[in-house]
């Protein structure tokens, strides 16, 4: 397999919306709850399900050229929608009154996509990187070090998408870096001054 099929392959199976579900889906049943299913279907339709059929949908419109926005001046559209479906997502989990770990990370979701929105309109910051590293981080911070080595995933990702030109160095490691940050703070408030 070339260099490019590698890298379209990596950037495909480690896109954001899968990452979500990836992530929520054990962190439910580590909750050890009985309404997994439910939560899980929550997650999943505002977390991964909505994201992608607006990405779809958005590219059956022409709006966007690709499913990942290569321009970034096509990048607003997206952000804005996914953001707003993270945050209805928040609101459902909290309705349903979910643990608070997984309320927390849905809320990162949303705070953090908020932050990359107000960046990509000046400078295109990678949501690979960011995807990755975001809620990987907060696994970290709810199940200590051993989870540590899932942020490894981040450096085949980030290879991924400088292979593909979609993203220099500088933009893959500010977003793994950024949304690392604004993880770590937003599930200490969480946990600790929020949803408690």
């Amino acid at each position: 397999m070339d260099r490019l099929k590698l890298a379209s392959r990596l950037s495909a199976a480690l896109n954001a919306p899968l990452i979500t579900v990836i992530t929520f889906i054990p962190l439910i049943f580590l909750s050890g709850i009985g309404d997994a299913p439910l939560l899980i279907a929550i997650t999943s339709f505002f977390g991964c399900i909505l994201p992608l059929a607006m990405v779809y949908g958005l590219l059956k419109l022409d709006i966007i050229k690709d499913f990942y926005a290569y321009e970034r001046n096509t990048r607003f559209i997206p952000f804005l929608w996914t953001t707003f479906f993270y945050l209805l997502g928040t609101i459902s989990l909290i309705l349903v009154s979910a643990p608070s770990a997984v309320t927390a990370l849905m809320a990162c979701y949303f705070v953090n996509g908020l932050v990359l929105m107000v960046i990509t309109m000046k400078w295109k910051i990678s949501i690979h990187a960011s995807g990755i590293t975001g809620p990987f981080t907060a696994l970290v911070y709810l199940l200590g070090g051993v989870m540590l080595p899932l942020l490894l995933v981040v450096i085949p990702v980030a290879w991924a998408r400088v292979e593909l030109k979609a993203h220099t160095i500088m933009q893959v490691t500010v977003g793994a870096i950024l949304s690392c940050v604004l993880t770590w703070l937003q599930m200490s408030f969480y946990l600790h001054r929020l949803f408690i």
